[in-house]
């Protein structure tokens, strides 16, 4: 419909300018508009400006909301970054935190095994005196 209107607006503004050019040549041909054509025109015209300024203005509200939308990701983005720059330092501490834990109960199995074996030790001493 809009498409329409802008094509008949176009025909008819290029027949005026035609006949506008070829009486100012000669005034052999003329085009008269009458009140009514004259009055469609118009009101085409008066709504293809309206509708031009509506699509104006929705484009201004869209560019606004990606111009925040941008803004918005840069800001996250920025966020993430941070967090995944976190995680990996927390990461890298719960990995040493876990090394010394295993290492830890190597050293506690350890120390077990050697009071046991001095146990041992002792109790094997315990007997060869009670023999004696």
């Amino acid at each position: 419909m809009c498409l329409k209107q802008y094509c008949v607006i176009t025909a008819a503004t290029l027949c005026l300018l035609c006949c506008a050019s070829a009486s100012a040549a000669s005034s052999v041909t003329t085009y008269t508009m009458t009140a009514t054509e004259m009055a469609a025109l118009d009101s085409r015209l008066s709504l293809l400006q309206q509708q031009t300024k509506s699509t104006k203005q929705a484009l201004a509200e869209s560019q606004a909301a990606l111009s925040a939308s941008k803004a918005e990701l840069s800001k996250l983005k920025t966020e993430s970054i941070k967090l995944q720059i976190e995680l990996q330092a927390q990461s890298s501490l719960l990995e040493s935190a876990n090394k010394s834990l295993q290492a830890s109960a190597r050293e506690e199995k350890r120390i077990k095994r050697q009071r046991l074996l001095w146990q041992i030790i002792a109790g094997g001493m315990v007997v060869a005196l009670v023999k004696q």
